[in-house]
């Protein structure tokens, strides 16, 4: 924008902190409201070999990685491209990490370092044919915002630091939002079983006591129970079940804990289903338009009002649902959907609060349901923007929907779910635990191929985030139940892409776990084979095993096939005899494992049988464990 003559734009950068400081002072004598900000410098840079990570600011929002004059890639919604005769301009949200090999120090990482009130679109021009960046830019939405007379506003900071370590660099930046917002990553990772993506909104009370009872029968890993949408009267009704849950959701959560479980609920806390009792009650709720009537929006939940979260009404009620929830009901696992639409233009409604932002609607919900919940709440955020959440939920959804099928472009599907998931890996462990979405596995109701099922639990142990699993329990066959299983429960260490400038994402992933131990897996994301060099995969000296073929690998190359995911358990060198591998879980769980003397002692201490590898002798040999079966290896 231009800005007006009254207006006072000062920008300020410190070397020593990587952080550009801009504020704006209203000179003048009449108040000031302003839309957008633009700061462009020109450039004339060689894009020759150079790439891009786009950033999308919430879950549905591509991510990726774009290599300059290559093809666009297929499968994306295409919002961070806006093509013209000019040249392309690539937009990223928030964060835009750039690689110009021509540059003594290739890579720049620019990025807001606060969200909580102000969106941040990074802009990078290009020439018709990539090879030349002209112009990098950075846009504050600064809608809703209002400058009274002399009135300073100072911006949220902006992170802008040149290096050499690409993708060490974008998790620097996500050290310091950390730090500047006070993330609150949880010690703790839950899992559990959601009754979406078997029932979705046909889910029943008998539904979730079937596969609580197996859960409880089979002493099932996972921690939590998740009731998903389905439940309620209707988008906004909380608190009034219907009739597919006679008992009602404080007896069916009761069940869950007496089973040894933690009763889970979801919520799309700020939507009021336009024939809801919640907003006939109550239209206070509900923003308005700019001429007052009811803002409306289509979603897969029907079409809805939203909330307004800076009214006090709405708050009351906010607070009462959550309330209820959690201290009366006793979910102490919320899953929380929906949230991007409280981030509503202030240019097509108004807030009751004036000065009110749309990353600040959404935070303000998001702090009064926090404040309602208790810190002892886990909170799952869902389709939200990012930056508002941070410090407020424990776990976040950074991928979109899984689906019972591997593609079907933008939509949900394992393969778009995955690679939008795995492009923000960076994220977890800082901002929160990333929630890659479910693990899917069921040999019927499905379109997945076994390479896919395993694709699909591939990438979620790669993501280091939580493992939730979404079929009928009781319907699962025993192999497929042992490969859900085996992630069971996560690493918790996000892995790296060994390439982070593979477009559009990359293949091939490394966790250090830490004690030797790291998590390494590969990604077929095309329609045909591959072939996997297994020698430049593993560092010198390291003891692979092959997790889901139960097998310590040969010495050839690995042909995966179309769709196809491959995990190694690896291990560094060190003293002999000792356990490298285990079929029955990649982080081990439930086997124990004792050095006594020069010797070895494993006993398998769960319910099915598992493959362990042995390296002894010089030799690495696989062995056969019973359920409660002990060894000893000299």
């Amino acid at each position: 924008m231009g800005l007006d003559p009254a207006i006072r734009c000062e920008l300020e950068y410190d070397d020593d902190a990587w952080q550009l400081q801009v504020s704006l002072t209203n000179t003048g004598d009449a108040p000031w409201r302003p839309g957008d900000l633009r700061l462009a410098a020109p450039l004339d840079l060689a894009a020759a070999d150079g790439f891009a990570h786009i950033h999308g600011r919430y879950m549905q929002m591509d991510a990726l990685v774009r290599r300059f004059a290559a093809p666009q890639p297929e499968g994306y919604d295409g919002r961070y491209l806006r093509a013209t005769e000019a040249g392309n301009t690539y937009v990223s949200r928030e964060l835009l990490a750039l690689q110009l090999p021509v540059r003594a120090t290739p890579v720049l990482v620019a990025g807001s370092l606060r969200m909580d009130r102000f969106f941040l679109d990074i802009e990078l021009d290009l020439d018709p044919d990539e090879s030349a960046v002209r112009g990098l830019a950075l846009v504050f939405d600064l809608a809703g915002a209002e400058l009274a007379p002399r009135e300073t506003l100072a911006l949220p900071p902006v992170y802008l630091a040149e290096g050499h370590d690409f993708y060490g660099m974008v998790e620097g930046y996500a050290d310091e939002v950390a730090e500047e917002m006070e993330a609150r990553p949880p010690a703790h990772i839950p899992t559990g079983w959601c009754s979406w993506y078997y029932f979705y909104d046909r889910v029943t009370e008998a539904d979730v006591l079937r596969n609580l009872e197996t859960m409880r029968d089979t002493a099932h890993p996972a921690e939590v129970v998740q009731i998903d949408d389905g439940y309620q009267s209707a988008t906004g009704d909380w608190l009034t079940p219907n009739a597919k849950f006679p008992s009602g959701m404080a007896a069916l959560a009761s069940r869950m804990r007496d089973a040894g479980f933690t009763p889970g609920l979801w919520l799309a806390p700020f939507l009021l289903h336009e024939n809801s009792a919640a907003l006939r009650d109550h239209p206070e709720l509900a923003l308005r338009t700019h001429d007052g009537a009811v803002h409306f929006v289509e979603t897969w939940l029907g079409r809805c009002a939203v909330l307004d979260c800076t009214h006090p009404s709405a708050e009351t009620w906010l607070r009462d649902v959550v309330t209820t929830v959690v201290r009366d009901w006793g979910y102490s696992y919320l899953k929380l959907d929906a949230l991007a639409f409280a981030a509503a233009s202030p240019a097509t409604v108004r807030f009751h609060a004036p000065g009110t932002t749309a990353p600040a609607n959404l935070r303000r919900g998001l702090e009064i349901i926090r404040e309602a919940a208790g810190d002892e709440t886990f909170i799952l955020g869902c389709t939200a923007h990012f930056g508002p959440a941070i410090g407020l939920v424990d776990a976040m959804r950074v991928g979109p929907d899984v689906k019972a099928q591997w593609a079907d472009g933008p939509n949900p599907s394992v393969r778009h779910a995955m690679r939008l998931a795995l492009m923000r890996n960076w994220m977890h462990g800082r901002w929160w635990a990333n929630d890659p979405d479910c693990l899917v596995v069921r040999e019927t109701d499905t379109e997945l191929t076994e390479a896919e099922v395993r694709f699909l639990a591939a990438g979620i142990a790669l993501s280091g985030g939580m493992v939730v699993a979404s079929d009928d329990l009781p319907q699962l066959g025993e192999d497929r139940r042992a490969l859900a299983l085996a992630l069971f429960p996560p690493t918790g260490v996000a892995a790296r892409p060994a390439d982070p400038g593979e477009a559009p994402v990359p293949s091939e992933w490394r966790g250090d776990l830490g004690e030797g131990k790291a998590l390494v897996g590969v990604l077929n994301w095309d329609d045909s084979a591959r072939w996997v060099v297994q020698g430049e995969l593993f560092r010198p000296g390291e003891v692979a095993f092959d997790a889901f073929n139960a097998r310590v690998p040969g010495m050839g190359d690995v042909l995966l096939r179309p769709h196809e995911g491959q995990l190694w358990q690896v291990t560094g060198r060190g003293k002999t005899p000792r356990v490298v591998g285990d079929s029955g879980s990649l982080t081990y769980d439930l086997l124990f494992v004792r050095q006594v003397s020069g010797r070895v002692q494993v006993r398998n201490d769960s319910d099915r049988p598992r493959v362990v590898a042995i390296e002894a002798r010089g030799q690495v040999f696989e062995v056969d464990l019973a359920p409660g079966e002990m060894r000893w290896f000299d």
